[in-house]
């Protein structure tokens, strides 16, 4: 006898052997129970989820000798029969191979016959979505009014393609995922039938391998079953799966912590050697970090995913950031899509490590990270201060604070006096030798009455202090902010949103398909540049070459465009355009400078050759340029367009 395999020698062969669809199963038990079948059922949900299975099982439970019961009694001889598939009262019917009006239209007209054996006729319809139009519409009648004796159950995979006509003539039930504790309670029930010896670690993969379903995990342990000759270890399922083990997704994941290149792609390299697929690899690294990201910020299990319970991960997640890890997503994700447009998958793997490695690109999540330190270590020392007792109780240790304030303060007093006296005898000094310099014997420049009038004076100052008169205030000269004002870089990153950057990016070459036919070629002008910081209502953009920057700080192209720019994001926006060699420059030197601790930071001016200060606009003098002339400035340059006075 020809082998057969697993999933369908332990198909379910009644509801109790469901994995986790409870709540499809309990409503099915009442309604066979209390003789309450409807006509038409529609089953959607993932592959491999017992579509097929519950259906077949309410196609025995409904023609059951033992009916109304909750569970097919699969002894008596219908039950049997339909099992082994002799009764023709239940006819299966592929919609992806027979999905036209024809073979429609035959079921029509064959649902009129009462059943052979049975008590009920039941269609079991699979994969119903593939059906055509004109299909659906000849089912309408007949799904909404069959005979008594006819049950029709439609089984899909993609609900979303059923028009609604159907839909509303259906019981719709929506299955769901298998978990992967309720996998491997199914899964050890088969392992035990058959004595497979198998490590317990392996069921886990096996189970996280399947994503769900059901009919997946069986069929890749039946594979994995065939692939060993002894027990079955992990490393066998992810032989079979194409994967890669845990170990080493976390060896590469801290090669990249430790932004060490070198290690990663050696990794990676490794990997390909064994046979695995870049694509493969990207898809499971992106895995990975979703299951640290769900690790660090959700209460999870260690049945939820194996790699829970490793040590090394448990440890990666801490010293990782959300901000890093969304950072790493992004990076594999982007490498994923350029994959699917090459043949050689591999090289945009080794540029993805890279990025992740490479301070400089995520220079602004580290600055992130630094600063949610900063501010988390601030905020605790606030608390301790808050919580130090500045008024000790005195009654309750009078003889240790009297010990404690006089070794303190008598003594430095005596010293400051002692000081200040010696400090005055060496000022009177002073003051009567330079009075003694400025006598001259001819001519004496002071007399004796302006000398005691000034030492009164001094005397006086030096009593009175409460009245020294206020000096009068200094006018401070404002000074207006140029072209390239470095002040401009200060106050973004000063006060500098990242969420907001984040937000703005995300829609940032929008702006080209939001625009019309005449500011187009402004549209291409903003996003041929890359927004890089941002405070809200200000931003740079960072473009290769200054000839750029200087063509974008035009006042009259930076009307237009700061009034484009406000009107997409519906905010008050003003920009600065710097070349990337000055922005690289900049935005490193306040790195610099605030890791040292310093706040409100200064830096150095803007210095350029290529940068030129722009000149204001004048709109109170008219401009009788043409518009057409003024669009050929703004795109080209002054320098480059002529305009050729007629006579």
């Amino acid at each position: 006898m020809a082998y057969k395999a697993l999933y369908r020698t332990y198909r379910p062969a009644n509801f109790d052997e469901i994995a986790g669809q409870e709540h499809i199963t309990k409503t099915f038990r009442n309604a066979l129970k209390n003789n309450k079948i409807a006509h038409a059922y529609l089953f959607s949900g993932p592959r491999g989820t017992g579509k097929t299975s519950i259906a077949k099982i309410i196609a025995k439970a409904v023609n059951c000798e033992k009916a109304p019961a909750e569970n097919p009694c699969n002894e008596c001889d219908i039950c049997r029969g339909i099992e082994r598939n002799t009764i023709n009262d239940v006819i299966e019917i592929d919609a992806a191979s027979n999905n036209g009006v024809e073979e429609i239209r035959e079921i029509r007209d064959k649902v009129k016959y009462l059943p052979g054996v049975g008590k009920y006729k039941v269609y079991i319809i699979d994969e119903v979505h593939m059906l055509s139009i004109s299909a659906f519409n000849a089912l309408l009648k007949t799904l909404e009014e069959p005979p008594k004796h006819v049950i029709f159950i439609l089984a899909t995979t993609e609900p979303h393609k059923i028009p609604a006509t159907i839909h509303s003539r259906c019981q719709r039930f929506d299955f769901r995922g298998v978990s992967v504790p309720d996998m491997i309670k199914t899964l050890n029930i088969i392992i035990k039938k058959e004595n497979i010896g198998i490590e317990k670690e392996a069921i886990k993969v096996i189970a996280e391998s399947a994503e769900g379903g059901m009919r997946d995990a069986i069929s890749l342990l039946d594979q994995v079953v065939s692939y060993t000759e002894k027990n079955v270890t992990i490393d066998d399922v992810h032989s079979i799966r194409g994967t890669v083990s845990n170990e080493k997704l976390l060896n590469i994941a801290e090669a990249i912590y430790d932004n060490n290149s070198v290690e990663a792609i050696k990794q990676l390299d490794d990997l390909v050697l064994l046979g695995k697929e870049s694509p493969r690899l990207v898809e499971n690294l992106i895995k990975f970090y979703r299951d640290l990201l769900i690790f660090k910020n959700v209460n999870t299990e260690d049945e939820d995913h194996l790699i829970y319970n490793n040590a090394t991960f448990i440890e990666l997640s801490k010293k990782l950031s959300n901000n890093m890890i969304f950072y790493y997503i992004d990076c594999l994700n982007k490498a994923q899509n350029d994959m699917k447009w090459t043949s050689n998958a591999k090289l945009y793997m080794e540029l993805a490590l890279i990025k992740m490695v490479d301070r400089v690109e995520k220079q602004e999540v580290i600055f992130e990270d630094e600063f949610a330190a900063l501010k988390s270590e601030i905020a605790l020392l606030n608390e301790k201060i808050e919580n130090i007792d500045i008024n000790p109780v005195i009654k309750e240790e009078p003889i240790i604070e009297e010990k404690v304030v006089e070794p303190v303060f008598a003594e430095p007093k005596k010293e400051m006096v002692k000081e200040k006296e010696e400090e005055t005898e060496v000022i009177k000094e002073e003051k009567e030798e330079s009075i003694t310099e400025k006598i001259v014997d001819s001519k004496p420049l002071y007399t004796e009455e302006d000398i005691d009038k000034t030492e009164k004076e001094e005397e006086t100052e030096e009593t009175n202090i409460f009245n020294t008169p206020i000096p009068e205030p200094v006018a401070i000269e404002v000074i207006p902010y140029t072209t390239y004002d470095i002040r401009y870089v200060e106050d973004i990153l000063n006060n500098a949103k990242r969420e907001v950057k984040v937000t703005m990016n995300m829609r940032w070459y929008d702006i080209e398909r939001a625009s019309d036919r005449l500011d187009l070629s402004f549209a291409k002008m903003i996003t041929e540049g890359r927004l890089v910081a941002t405070d809200g209502h200000m931003i740079i953009i960072q473009y290769a070459n200054p000839s750029i920057c200087n063509r974008m700080m035009k006042p009259d192209i930076k009307e237009k465009i700061v009034g484009m720019l406000s009107k997409f994001y519906n905010i008050e926006i003003d920009y600065l355009a710097l070349p990337e060699v000055v922005w690289q420059d900049k935005s490193q030197e306040f790195i610099k400078k605030w890791k040292q601790g310093e706040t409100n930071i200064k830096l150095s001016p803007i210095d350029h050759p290529e940068l030129r200060d722009m000149p204001t606009i004048d709109h109170e003098v008219e401009d009788m340029t043409p518009d057409s002339v003024k669009e050929a400035i703004s795109l080209f340059g002054s320098d480059i367009v002529k305009v050729k006075k007629g006579d």
